[in-house]
């Protein structure tokens, strides 16, 4: 007979630090605990497994009745003495020479009981057949293993752990979003107990842990260098994060001592391609797809074929996660410290130049595409891959321009003028600046297109005479060069230009020439463009639209299903209606054109719309609506850099709706109107401009606004109102002068204001106390 002994122990070690955050994380790890035998929590290094571990095995405790055992792998080597190990923390001594696995399989048959293995990525074929196991022999046994990779057992549930949360732009102390800086001021005042928490250093402390990815471990590390180093002065030395946190605890493993170190034996774990793709895939900024990956990490020993696994790879080490992206690709991304190390291995391998010349042909490439199917049923999905792609496409251009490569930066830049000009003129205008300067004297077909797509784009900013000296060029070069293309285009932009100038009777013969070149190149996307102006200059020569040139600009954009050009056509097609007195017609137009931005965000789009909608709403006696729907257009207007000042026509209905709203309001009422707008985001502007999950009263738009900003932003505002300085504000909050001056700046970013007097007019409005 054998003899095998068991004894309890004590089951979990203890906690010595306070455990932070991780309650949504806590519940679903219960609720997988609860539905599976064996659970296995996934990570990267440093992001918390362990404890989140712990605290969940501590707090199912009580369902097992042979308790808890925490079993530790990270310092085992000798995966054949794994069984052993695990029969030592359950205090099995089996005396009889038999294979340990026999002794724990006799121990724990009848036990109802909860073993947590701690870190086994390094042994992950052994844990799962010995998990296995164990589980076959002890039908009461859950298992809850920590790793950087599934076991890949079967009945296995997995669970991401991700970093912490990083919280608003500026977390409270309390706030359950901001963990991450909890985390740090914890462990801050663990190592300095004269550290505190205060409004001057929040900003700083959330930047830290932004930089830092949320990541515990690299939190954890961070909070210990206040020794020696101030707030301010950590967050500038985190360019070189890998050499600033380097003390950790003595009592941990040399590889959970330093961030790079923890890192390090995330990269030892990965096979030596694995170690290749890990370094390229950090040329990405932002994030990536497979296809991308597949062009930029093959090369050399890296054939395409094997991307795939090879990502795959990564994403079950924890190195990469996947995403969702806004379209119906997946998307995946390292997390920035993990980005950085692989930047460093990238340097090393000299690979640099070669994987980084991949990126931006890849890039350079797809913008190519976008261009060429923008005007097709893609252009939704387009709109969705720039956006996501956007961080990388800046990669590319920066590339493109620091290796003297002019017209691959300019070939990107102008081949994204529809996307910059619906989405962001500023990002557009500052491109097309440099590439512009950088290919000055150069009679390109590159540069002839950006300059009379930066001419285009200037015009939306109403900067119309920078506008026609890129013109004259571009018109000089596009005849040098015999570009008759461009030429098309030259006239097309001259003729928005003088649209936007006034010219109207100018606009429609320029528009003419271009529309008949257009026609005979057959490009259905230009002509598109040029019969949408065409129909403006119509209309604000106050002529009724005899061509029809708006209704064919709408069935080209269905017959080419291109959804979002539609998004125009339905606005001038509803705005032609409006002139005619079509009011019914016109706002349901308007309605349709704006559902578009439930998948398209799109602020000049809804600028237009919104302003259209504020005429109907104020011909309807509806003072309140117009008011409010003329603060949103004039919120998005400025969003975008610009303005309806431009739009002369445009421009002068406003003027009169708002002179009529002000005599009917009364100043102060209009005034209040436009302040109870204030600060909406996109989605909650196009709630409410379509009248969507509002209250009879229109109470959205004022509930949503009052809680845009933080609570001592609206302190701050509400102290503005009642006249108070920067410097007395200072000392009624005991705060520095110029922390009351970021908050004023926030302010006014947040509510869309340019001074002190709409915030006071804002307080006033929104009188409930802070906090009530």
């Amino acid at each position: 007979m054998t003899k095998t002994e068991y004894r309890e122990t004590g089951g979990l070690p203890a906690e010595l630090t306070t455990f932070v955050g991780r309650r949504e994380e806590l519940a679903e790890a219960r609720r997988l605990l609860s539905q599976t035998r064996l659970l296995t929590l996934t990570g990267p290094g440093g992001v918390g497994k362990t404890r989140l571990a712990m605290r969940v095995a501590s707090d199912a405790r009580r369902a097992f009745a042979s308790g808890v055992c925490f079993v530790p792998l990270a310092a085992l080597e000798d995966e054949t003495l794994l069984a052993n190990t695990i029969a030592a923390a359950l205090g099995v001594n089996d005396q009889s020479g038999r294979p340990p696995i026999v002794g724990l399989t006799e121990t724990l048959a009848d036990r109802q009981i909860l073993l947590v293995l701690d870190n086994c990525e390094h042994l992950l074929q052994t844990c799962a057949l010995l998990a296995g196991k164990l589980l076959g022999a002890a039908p009461n046994l859950r298992i809850l293993a920590t790793s950087r990779q599934a076991l890949g057992t079967e009945g296995e549930a997995v669970m991401g752990v991700p970093p912490l949360r990083q919280g608003t732009e500026e977390p409270a102390p309390h706030d359950p979003e901001s963990e991450a800086v909890r985390l740090f001021e914890q462990r801050a005042v663990a190592a300095m107990p004269t550290f505190s928490l205060t409004d001057e250093n929040r900003g700083a402390v959330n930047d830290i842990c932004r930089r830092l990815d949320g990541i515990p471990l690299a939190i954890e590390l961070a909070a210990v260098r206040l020794r020696v180093l101030s707030v301010t002065e950590l967050l500038e030395r985190l360019d070189d994060r890998f050499a600033v946190l380097t003390t950790g605890s003595r009592a941990a493993l040399p590889r959970q001592q330093t961030l790079r170190a923890t890192i390090d034996w995330s990269y030892e774990l990965c096979s030596p391609q694995e170690r290749v793709a890990w370094a390229r895939l950090s040329a990405f900024s932002g994030g990536f797809d497979l296809d991308a990956a597949e062009q930029v990490v093959a090369g050399d020993e890296v054939s395409p074929e094997d991307v795939f696994d090879l990502v795959a790879g990564l994403v079950d080490k924890s190195v990469i996660t996947r995403q969702s992206g806004a379209g119906t690709r997946a998307r995946y991304t390292l997390l920035e410290t993990l980005r950085q190390y692989g930047v460093e291995h990238l340097a090393q391998s000299q690979q640099e130049a070669a994987t980084r010349t991949r990126h931006r042909d890849y890039y350079h490439a797809m913008t190519a595409r976008a261009r060429a199917e923008w005007f097709t049923p893609l252009q939704v999905e387009w709109h969705h891959r720039l956006a996501d792609d956007l961080a990388n496409l800046r990669t590319a251009l920066d590339y493109s321009l620091a290796q003297g490569d002019q017209d691959y930066a300019t070939e990107i830049a102008s081949n994204l003028g529809d996307y910059w000009m619906a989405l962001n003129l500023r990002e557009g205008s500052h491109w097309l600046e440099r590439v512009l300067a950088a290919t000055q004297g150069r009679a390109t077909v590159e540069r002839t297109r950006a300059l009379w797509v930066g001419a285009w784009m200037a015009t939306l900013e109403g900067d119309t005479e920078a506008a026609l000296v890129r013109l004259n060029e571009a018109h000089t070069l596009a005849q040098r060069i015999g570009d008759g293309e461009a030429m098309a285009h030259v006239d097309q932009v001259a003729g928005i230009v003088s649209l936007y100038r006034g010219e109207s009777e100018r606009a429609d013969a320029l528009l003419r020439s271009a529309l008949r070149s257009q026609q005979e190149r057959n490009d259905a996307a230009s002509v598109c463009v040029t019969v949408f102006y065409l129909a403006q200059a119509a209309a604000w020569r106050g002529e009724a639209d005899t061509h029809g040139w708006a209704e064919r600009c709408l069935t080209l954009c269905d017959t080419h299903g291109a959804a979002w050009s539609r998004s125009y056509a339905l606005y001038l097609t509803a705005y032609q209606a409006w002139r005619r007195g079509e009011r019914e017609r016109a706002q349901r137009l308007l309605r349709e054109s704006l559902r578009s931005q439930r998948v398209i965000e799109d602020h000049r789009c809804f600028a237009l719309c919104a302003e259209t909608l504020a005429w109907l709403a104020e011909e309807e006696g509806r003072h309140e609506r117009s008011a409010r729907l003329l603060a949103l257009a004039g919120a998005a207007w400025r969003g975008m850099g610009t303005s309806l000042r431009g739009l002369t026509h445009v421009a002068a209905f406003h003027d009169a709706c708002e002179t009529r709203l002000r005599t009917a309001m009364g100043d102060s009422r209009y005034e209040a109107a436009q302040l109870r707008a204030a600060g909406l985001s996109h989605s909650q502007a196009v709630d409410y401009a379509l009248e969507e999950h509002a209250t009879p009263h229109e109470e959205p738009a004022q509930r949503t606004t009052t809680t845009i900003l933080s609570r001592r932003e609206t302190e701050v505002a509400h102290l503005v109102r009642d006249g108070l300085s920067n410097k007395e504000i200072a000392a009624r909050l005991v705060i520095s002068p110029r922390t009351v001056e970021a908050h004023i700046d926030h302010i006014l970013n947040k509510l869309g204001f340019t001074s002190r007097t709409q915030i006071a007019a804002w307080a006033t409005v929104h009188s409930q106390a802070p906090g009530k």
